[in-house]
């Protein structure tokens, strides 16, 4: 008997060793390589900010605080707007919460029309007179975000509901959420890796004057072969000033996105996001853009 009680004994003082080793490793762990905290979008943001206006193109976000604000029902990501010391917009960053805890960067871009503008909403709305002026108060909004190129405004007016591009405001071929949520049928966009990291290379146009029309030429109706999204050689083209143009159908034959490819941006972590003309210049990640509605890239 006395035996066994020393054999129990031994037993629970090697468990309570265990856990205790255990409970010191966890503390270690947790000490040395605290994960960021995605609860905290605005301590994101920040983070985002800090990074991204170290390079000259985003200079004017020095001066400019993020706006965060959820971004869609059904989404772990939040839009943060980057306003001036005058209020006015200065562009904007898409910022999501991982599994991890991490927070990741998808979108940005610069400009006062920044996604989910309420001024650029407001002058499509009165120029298609469903509000009698930009200023009138007459409708309500939701935001829907399911990646770049399935983002809308649901706009629920006295009579109807419309539905409008979240970047350009442009009214899209949509009845109601669930023909919404069918046609844009697909997983929504999580970046791939957290914060990417230092800004490596920024090139953009020195001017409007510089961007050119996608419309000139129809490639993707006569038949041209696709340009083969490589980094290198995507980037290689746009430092020549040739001709690139981004295809999209995410509503499927309802709606073709085609959007100039002005620019880029590439972070020392070899991230590529290709700048669109798009109200302002529009970054968007690489591998979004060719998960996005079977997009497709033109000369």
């Amino acid at each position: 008997m006395q035996k066994a009680n020393r054999f129990a004994a031994g037993r629970t003082l090697l468990l309570v060793l265990l856990l205790s080793a255990l409970s010191a490793m966890q503390a270690a762990r947790s000490a040395a390589a605290p994960m960021p905290d995605s609860a905290d979008p605005a301590r994101c943001a920040a983070a985002i900010v800090a990074q991204l206006s170290a390079q000259p193109g985003f200079a004017l976000w020095k001066t400019g605080s993020p706006r965060v604000e959820a971004l869609g029902p059904g989404t772990h990501g939040w839009l943060a707007t980057v306003v001036g010391p005058k209020g006015a917009p200065l562009g904007y960053a898409v910022v999501y919460a991982a599994e991890d805890g991490s927070c990741r960067l998808g979108e940005y871009g610069l400009g006062p029309k920044p996604l989910f503008d309420t001024a650029t909403l407001r002058m499509a709305l009165a120029a298609g007179g469903y509000i009698p002026s930009a200023g009138s108060n007459a409708f309500r909004t939701i935001k829907h975000y399911i990646h770049p190129f399935a983002a809308a405004w649901e706009v629920k007016l006295a009579k109807e509901t419309l539905w409008l591009d979240a970047k350009s405001a442009e009214l899209l071929p949509v009845n109601d959420e669930a023909q919404w949520m069918a046609a844009a049928a697909s997983e929504p966009y999580m970046p791939e890796d957290s914060l990417p990291g230092k800004p490596g290379e920024l090139r953009l146009p020195d001017n409007a004057a510089d961007t050119f029309d996608p419309y000139e030429r129809l490639s993707w109706l006569l038949g041209d072969k696709p340009f083969a999204p490589q980094p290198d050689r995507l980037i290689a083209r746009i430092k020549a000033n040739d001709r690139l143009v981004y295809v999209a159908q995410p509503l499927g034959d309802k709606m073709l996105y085609a959007q100039s490819v002005v620019g880029y941006q590439r972070w020392q972590s070899g991230r590529l996001d290709l700048a669109l003309d798009m109200n302002g210049w529009r970054f968007i990640p690489l591998d979004a853009l060719a998960k996005t509605g079977n997009g497709l890239f033109y000369c």
